[in-house]
């Protein structure tokens, strides 16, 4: 009897049988390996995205914290229509006084257009008063000049022509310091005045006039910034120690003078920018003769008699991430001018860091050559 030939549908049957075990387990390894190249490519490239947020969150933290510094510096020894500054300095100014007239005062301190702090470890006493949770070990610099932008103060309906906008007393902060330059009342002489707005009498306080010797001329709003390091970004109980959740950010913070219960005062810091880890300053006098000096000074040698002389300055800074980068050790040196080199404190390694160098030319002061 002959072999029996297998029947169509016993074909069909074979043909249909699907995958064996071994090819079955094969397509799982294969989609496991898949999976696996695939979810190691979205993890780097989370990881590079992070990094360059972090990265980039750090380059735009030094250039406004430098920015927003160089544009005040900009206006340093701006007092209006003034060739001079309205004080003259017969000590080293307080930064952190509210009072107008007396040695070391605000008057007194607009002779100094710029002043700085050396690397202090410990703050004089009279600088503790306003500067909190200073960074040891880093500058401080303090910019004087009065606000160029008086809209705030000014009004321009009922002005008599062609002085409009003019001044409108009634908006005038009690408490804030004003300088106000312009003629006397019968216009042989341009003069100054400086004073705190009480509301009542300050078109007779501010008494200067423009050159119709009627209209008041407007007074300015008196400007003192002091720039500082601060060890921490949100403090807890004005300390530090357990600031920014337990892991401290070194952040560049301004203290400005304004007004508390229609008084002057020194108001509390503001944030300028995180990250900011180290801030060096160099100064440049310029002699007799109008010519700089032949080398940067740090400040620390500088007077009262002669901070006056600053007309330019260089600043250095250097910002780090908020967030250390993961399997980074930052091994570089930064060169801050005559501070010397600085590196990664210990234990601090682990953060990206970016250094920062500005050279400024102070306008006003410079351009009247005073």
């Amino acid at each position: 009897m002959g072999t029996r030939l297998p029947t169509l549908a016993t074909r069909g049957r074979r043909a249909m049988r699907g995958l064996t075990l071994i090819e079955f387990m094969i397509a799982i390894v294969l989609g496991m390996i898949l999976v696996a190249a695939i979810a190691t490519l979205i993890a780097n490239q989370s990881a590079n995205r992070a990094e360059l947020d972090r990265a980039g969150k750090m380059l735009e933290n030094g250039r406004y914290a430098v920015q927003t510094m160089a544009e005040d510096l900009m206006m340093a020894g701006y007092w209006g229509e003034l060739s001079a500054a309205p004080g003259t300095a017969t000590a080293m100014p307080d930064p952190c006084s509210t009072t107008i007239a007396g040695a070391g005062n605000l008057q007194e301190g607009t002779a100094l257009h710029v002043q700085g702090y050396n690397a202090p470890v410990t703050l004089p006493t009279n600088l503790a008063v306003c500067v909190k949770n200073h960074k040891p070990g880093t500058d401080i610099l303090v910019v004087r000049h009065v606000d160029p932008d008086t809209s705030a103060v000014e009004k321009t309906s009922g002005c008599t022509a062609p002085y409009s906008p003019c001044v409108d007393w009634s908006k005038l902060k009690v408490g804030q310091v004003y300088l106000q330059t312009g003629l006397n009342s019968s216009g042989t002489a341009l003069g100054w005045a400086l004073a705190t707005a009480d509301g009542s009498t300050d078109s007779t306080t501010f008494a200067k006039v423009r050159k119709d010797k009627t209209t008041g001329a407007t007074p300015r709003k008196l400007v003192v910034h002091i720039y500082y390091i601060a060890k921490c970004s949100v403090e807890v109980s004005n300390s530090c120690t357990d600031g920014d959740n337990g892991n401290p950010i070194p952040t560049l913070k301004r203290v400005d003078l304004g007004v508390t219960s229609n008084a002057p005062a020194m108001q509390s810091p503001i944030t300028i920018a995180e990250g900011i880890e180290n801030m060096q300053f160099d100064f440049n006098r310029y002699t007799d003769t109008d010519k700089p000096a032949a080398a940067d000074v740090d400040g620390s040698a500088l007077t009262f008699a002669n901070w006056a002389d600053v007309k330019s300055m260089k600043i250095y800074l250097v910002a780090r991430g908020t967030e250390k980068a993961p399997g980074f050790t930052d091994t570089k040196t930064y060169v801050m001018g005559t501070a010397g080199a600085a590196s990664a404190p210990s234990g601090d390694e682990g953060y990206r860091r970016h250094l920062f160098i500005q050279s400024i030319r102070l306008i006003n002061p410079s351009g009247r050559g005073t």
